[in-house]
Parts: structure tokens; C-alpha cells; sequence
């Protein structure tokens, strides 16, 4: 397993996310498990985990980047700068 330095900071705020992330699936599990399924929450639960993951894996992606592809002046880097928009998009 690799560890990255750019992760130890915000591991505790990752482990929260993911936690969270659980919370909203098991939510929409439960929904679709009872007899009166409210599809219109269960929609808008399903969005907001899908928001969440895409914000934890830009987190990771970026980190990845910063740790074993880019230069040292990353701000100054323009395939960083252009890497990072792709992943934000």
C-alpha cells in the first residue's frame, strides 16, 4: 500500500467522508427495503451520495497527482493546472 503524505493531514476528514457516504447508501437501502418506498427522497439522497463520492475521489485523484506525476512548482504547472480542472469538472 502506498502511502502519501498529502493524505496523513486529512485522513481523520477522509475517514468522516467515507462514513458518511456509508450513512446516505444505507439510507437509500432502507428506503427501497420498505413497503411505501418515497422515490422523490430516496433521488435526492442518491445525488447527494453520488456528490460525495465525486468530492472524495477528486480528493484522492488530486493527491495521487501531486505525490507521483508533478513537478515540485505545481502551481506554476500547467498540466497540474490543467489535470486538476479536468478532474473538477
Amino acid at each position: 500500500m502506498l502511502g502519501y503524505a498529502c493524505m496523513q493531514p486529512n485522513k481523520q476528514k477522509l475517514i468522516h467522508h467515507i462514513s458518511r457516504l456509508e450513512g446516505q447508501l444505507e439510507s437509500i437501502k432502507k428506503e427501497l427495503a420498505s413497503p411505501e418506498t418515497d422515490c422523490e427522497k430516496s433521488a435526492l439522497t442518491l445525488k447527494a451520495a453520488s456528490r460525495s463520492f465525486s468530492t472524495l475521489r477528486m480528493a484522492f485523484v488530486s493527491c495521487f497527482l501531486e505525490q507521483k506525476y508533478l513537478s515540485e512548482n505545481k502551481e506554476s504547472d500547467p498540466t497540474y493546472k490543467a489535470l486538476i480542472q479536468v478532474i473538477n469538472a
